[in-house]
């Protein structure tokens, strides 16, 4: 975990993880544990992926559904 005091975590905290599992990792469940909110990293790589797409193409496609899909693709440890 990061040298965060707990203190500095509740109920009107974000914490965002980079990485993305099909359960939360250690430092989520730690600062949710706090009351923070918190999401990882799967939209931020979609969400880039559609950005980089849509800058060469034009084209802006609909990210929500590849979310999904990859979500439940993801395996448990």
């Amino acid at each position: 975990l990061p040298p965060i005091p707990d203190a500095v975590i509740g109920a009107n905290t974000w914490c965002y993880d980079m990485m993305y599992a099909k359960e939360p990792t250690v430092f989520l469940n730690w600062a949710q544990n706090l009351g923070a909110k918190g999401c990882d990293g799967l939209g931020m790589l979609v969400e880039q992926a559609a950005a980089s797409f849509t800058i060469w193409t034009g084209y802006k496609p609909q990210t929500s559904a590849v979310i999904d899909v990859l979500r439940s693709q993801l395996k448990t440890k």
